[in-house]
């Protein structure tokens, strides 16, 4: 059967929790992504993620929810648990949340949370960082605004 748009986005985003996870590498996932956005079927899509086992309570990241008091949804909590928070994004090993996107720099942005309201800072990125279609040096985020970083898009 052929697969869908839903089957297709559904896929890449399961790849990128087993890669944000740290179960697949930045190479592997980059291949696995072009072959989900070329697969003809949903059995070819499937045969992406099958090998990705259940996230392990020490994953990355695992690890980073509970660095900055993540919940289950993935969602990074308000208020106190992240007095001083910051998260470097980008495309190094060394960020908090790694993206493989060549447009990405390699310390791209950081979000930053400062008396309870989350605020994004471009780290002299060579492609920019934008917010809701606006390119910004530093702005206020909130949840639903539109991030991205070079060509990588990302909904907060």
């Amino acid at each position: 059967m052929r697969a869908s748009h839903d089957t297709r986005d559904e896929t890449v985003a399961e790849l990128r929790r087993g890669y944000l996870a740290g179960r697949l590498g930045t190479d592997t996932f980059a291949r696995r992504v072009d072959r989900a956005l070329h697969a003809g079927s949903r059995e070819e899509l499937r045969g992406l993620t099958v090998d990705l086992p259940a996230p392990a309570p020490d994953s990355r990241l695992s690890r980073l929810r509970g660095r900055f008091g993540a919940n289950r949804s993935g969602l990074l909590a308000a208020g106190t648990q992240l007095a001083g928070g910051r998260i470097v994004l980008g495309r190094s090993s060394g960020c908090h949340l790694v993206l493989s996107d060549d447009t990405v720099s390699r310390r791209h942005a950081e979000l930053r949370l400062v008396e309870g309201r989350w605020y994004v800072r471009d780290l002299g990125s060579s492609n920019g960082t934008w917010v809701n279609g606006r390119a910004v040096v530093e702005a206020e985020v909130r949840s639903g605004d539109a991030l991205q970083l070079g060509g990588c898009a990302l909904r907060l």
